[in-house]
C-alpha cells in the first residue's frame, strides 16, 4: 500500500493522542554519511505529562531526549525524511514502512501488544534499598534506625544511589579491561560532607566485598575532622579524610579512580591533572562554575565564534551556557588525547547546584590515526573559540601525540 508522508505522520499523531503508541524504530539512513544510524521512539510520562523519548544512535553511543508532543511531531517529520525504514507499533497493529522516491510503501499487520506503564520515574531497584538500615545513612541523618528514608532526605538518598550506579559501571568496565582486580585505590577530591565518600566505602565493603584504600580531600579542616570522627565511630577501616589542596596531594600513587564533585572553575582542571599525575585508570569529574572560557572569550570578540555564532554570543545567559558546555567538551577531548576513552553523561542535580554533567575517562588503547583526528578536532575547536585555556597548558605534557 502506497501512502504519503502526511498519512504516516497521522499514524503517529492519532496513536499518541489516543494513548496507544508503543514504540517506533527508524533505521537505514538515506544519507550513508549520516552521523545517526538509528532512532528509537517511545512514550514516557513525566510529571503527569506525556513526552516522546528519542533514543538516537551515533558512533555506537545512545543519546536520549524527551520531547513534548508538538515538538516531537516536528522531529518525527524530519525522521521520515532522513531514514528509509520505519517500524511503528501501536496497540493491535504494526506498521512496516519503506521510503520510496516520491511516497512510502506501508504494510500493516496485527499484533497482541499493549502499551505498558508509562511512568518514567517508577520505583527503581537501588544498590542501597529504602527500608534496609545502613549505619552511615543513619548517622548522617538520611534514614531512621528502622532503615526508612526520611521524606526530606529522599533526594539525597536518590543522589547517593545514582552516584553508586556510576561507580559500579566504572568498576565493571575497569575489570573487563583487566585494569583492576578486587582492590581499589580511590581518591575523592573536594569531598565536602562526604555523603558520597561514605557511600563508596559501604559499597566496596558491604556490597562488593573488595579491599580498598579511600581518601577524601577537602580544604575545610573542621569538616574533615568531623568526617574522620564519623569514620572512627562507624569503624570505617581504610577510609581517611585529609585537609589540603588538590594540587598538593601526594598521599597515594597509581590510583585506580579519582572523583571530583563540583570543583569550582579551574579546580576541575587541576583535578584532571592530578588524575594524570597519579596515573589514574579512571577519572570522573562533575564540573561547576566554568568561568574561565566565559571571561577569555568575552575578551576576544574578533574570534571565529563571534563571527559565526553571534546570535548566541550577544545574549548573556545563552553565552554562559555555551561557554560552560564548551569548557566540558574541551576537557573530554583533552582526556582523549591523554589516552582515555571519554563519555559526557547526565549525572544528577545536587541540592546546592543544578550542575549535573559528569565527565568520565577510562584508560583505553587508542590508535595513532584516531589520535591525530582528535588532536585536529581539538586544535580547530580551540582556534574557533579564540582562546588558550589553562587546561591546555596543564594537560599538554600528557598528550600522546603532538602535531
Amino acid at each position: 500500500m502506497k501512502v504519503n508522508k502526511e498519512y504516516i505522520e497521522n499514524i503517529f499523531k492519532d496513536s499518541i493522542e489516543k494513548n496507544i503508541f508503543i514504540k517506533a524504530i527508524a533505521s537505514s539512513p538515506v544519507d550513508k554519511k549520516s552521523e545517526y544510524t538509528k532512532v528509537n521512539l517511545k512514550p514516557v510520562r513525566i510529571k503527569d505529562e506525556i513526552f516522546i523519548q528519542f533514543e538516537e544512535f551515533k558512533d555506537k553511543k545512545a543519546y536520549h531526549e524527551n520531547i513534548c508532543f508538538a515538538s516531537a511531531m516536528v522531529k518525527i517529520s524530519d525522521i521520515l525524511e532522513r531514514f528509509k525504514q520505519l517500524l511503528i507499533s501501536v496497540n493491535g497493529a504494526d506498521y512496516q514502512i519503506l521510503k520510496g522516491k516520491q511516497d512510502f510503501n506501508l504494510k500493516k499487520s496485527e499484533n497482541t501488544k499493549v502499551l505498558k506503564d508509562l511512568d518514567h520515574n517508577k520505583k527503581k531497584n537501588y544498590l542501597i534499598e529504602d527500608g534496609t538500615p545502613v549505619p552511615f545513612l543513619i548517622k548522617l541523618g538520611v534514614m531512621g534506625e528502622d532503615g526508612k528514608v526520611f521524606k526530606n532526605s529522599y533526594d539525597k538518598f536518590r543522589q547517593i544511589n545514582k552516584y553508586l550506579e556510576f561507580i559500579d559501571d566504572t568498576i565493571r568496565e575497569l575489570q573487563n579491561k583487566k585494569l583492576i582486580g578486587d582492590h581499589i585505590k580511590f581518591v575523592d577530591f573536594g569531598c565536602g560532607k562526604s555523603y558520597l565518600t561514605f557511600a563508596l566505602h559501604y559499597y566496596l565493603k558491604d556490597i562488593k566485598n573488595f579491599t580498598f584504600e579511600i581518601i577524601g580531600l577537602d580544604l575545610k579542616k573542621d569538616v574533615m575532622k568531623k568526617c574522620n570522627d564519623i569514620a572512627k565511630e562507624l569503624k570505617c577501616e581504610n577510609l581517611e579524610f585529609l585537609t589540603g589542596n588538590i594540587k598538593d596531594f601526594d598521599k597515594l600513587q597509581n590510583v585506580d579512580i579519582i572523583f571530583s564533585l563540583h570543583a569550582c572553575n579551574n579546580a576541575t582542571d587541576y583535578a584532571l591533572l592530578k588524575g594524570l599525575e597519579l596515573n589514574a585508570k579512571a577519572i570522573l569529574a562533575v564540573p561547576c562554575c566554568q568561568h574561565e572560557f566565559n571571561e577569555k572569550m568575552s575578551n576576544t570578540k574578533n574570534s571565529k565564534f563571534f563571527d559565526k555564532e553571534m546570535p548566541i554570543g550577544k545574549h548573556g545567559i545563552l553565552f554562559e551556557k555555551y561557554t560552560s558546555l564548551a569548557t566540558d567538551a574541551f576537557r573530554a577531548q583533552a582526556l582523549e588525547l591523554c589516552g582515555y576513552k571519554t563519555q559526557v553523561m547526565e549525572f544528577i542535580d545536587m541540592e546546592h547546584t543544578p550542575k549535573n554533567i559528569l565527565i568520565r575517562g577510562i584508560k583505553d588503547k587508542i590508535n595513532t590515526e584516531s589520535l591525530k583526528r582528535r588532536f585536529n578536532e581539538y586544535e580547530k575547536f580551540k582556534s574557533f573559540l579564540g582562546i588558550e585555556p589553562l587546561l591546555d597548558s596543564l594537560l599538554s605534557p600528557y598528550y600522546l601525540i603532538k602535531l
